[in-house]
């Protein structure tokens, strides 16, 4: 069991996260309020730009 969550936490999609919300917790002198803002900005922000992307991939096939 030891070994399966040393695995689990030891992989890039789940530490970076939380160690780029555990920054932004201390640059923001952990105000909770702030915190869901900025990671709302940043998941709208990361929303809009796959999107954009997903545009450009299929306004591309279009072309062709």
């Amino acid at each position: 069991m030891k070994s399966f969550i040393e695995r689990q936490l030891y992989q890039p999609a789940l530490v970076l996260p939380m160690v780029d919300l555990m920054q932004m917790m201390v640059s923001l002198d952990f105000n909770l309020g702030q915190v869901g803002l900025m990671v709302a900005t940043r998941g709208a922000r990361a929303a809009l730009q796959r999107s954009r992307e997903l545009l450009v991939a299929a306004h591309g096939d279009c072309v062709h």
